[in-house]
């Protein structure tokens, strides 16, 4: 490739946001028209002989669809929301022209916590919520509060990463508020940028973040507590987490709210 090629480019990405999103239409109507799942694959792909299999979701009809028994649920989101998820930290990144590279140690940042899993019964639904827009709810901030306690890391401060429809600045400074910590708005939004789920691949998820945001040149002392509504390619928090570590902070420890891996 070329030098710059991962350089965020702005037709490039519609094109793939349009090509992802109409594979995604594409997907969600798999099974939604009443035919078997192994018949509807074998139409697409013009077997000349295609059979119902009797064995699918479609042919068997919903087994699960009976009514659950309420302290099982309770029982089962508790347990969820006792299990804080650990967040590997990028050691590799790819650089300009798709390449992967070892992060710098003075640009790498720790490893992180989660408070929960895309899509799980604990935390998620009131992460989801917040996510979009209705506010992230008290119990949430308490919830990561005690994460934070109990994970015992030597943070000074808390930063967030701004979002285009999330409050994660309002609910990082309530955090910080509930830890006894500072709250400093240092991480500025300074392009949007596609989500990274309609990303290709690590190079061009890497390439949509960089330059999409920039932290202040004056930072509070000591490590920081750096806050993310959701982890959806790790390349947000690792590259503005970068940012902060070449700015002068000793330690990034990233905490998001819900982690899709």
């Amino acid at each position: 490739m070329a030098g710059g090629d991962w350089e965020y480019d702005a037709e490039r990405y519609s094109r793939i946001t349009a090509l992802r999103r109409e594979e995604q239409r594409a997907m969600a109507g798999f099974g939604a028209d009443g035919r078997c799942l192994m018949r509807a694959l074998q139409e697409e792909l013009d077997d000349p002989d295609p059979a119902d299999c009797g064995r699918c979701a479609v042919c068997t009809a919903p087994r699960f669809d009976g009514p659950l028994d309420p302290e099982l649920v309770r029982a089962a989101a508790l347990h969820l929301r006792a299990r804080p998820l650990p967040v590997e930290a990028k050691k590799m990144a790819p650089d300009a022209e798709g390449r992967m590279r070892k992060i710098p140690e003075d640009a790498r940042v720790q490893d992180g916590r989660a408070l929960a899993r895309t899509g799980d019964g604990g935390w998620d639904p009131l992460v989801a919520a917040g996510r979009r827009g209705e506010g992230f709810a008290d119990e949430l901030v308490d919830a990561a509060a005690e994460l934070v306690r109990g994970w015992d890391v030597p943070v000074a401060w808390v930063a967030a990463v701004p979002s285009r429809t999330a409050d994660v600045e309002g609910v990082a400074g309530r955090l910080a508020a509930a830890l006894g910590l500072p709250f400093a708005p240092v991480v500025n939004r300074v392009q949007d940028r596609p989500p990274q789920r309609e990303m290709a691949n690590a190079a061009a998820q890497a390439a949509n973040v960089r330059g999409a945001f920039a932290v202040d040149p004056a930072l509070p002392d000591g490590a920081v507590l750096l806050v993310d509504d959701a982890r959806l390619s790790g390349w947000t928090v690792a590259m503005v987490g970068g940012q902060l570590r070449r700015r002068g902070a000793p330690a990034v420890f990233p905490l998001v709210l819900t982690t899709a891996f």
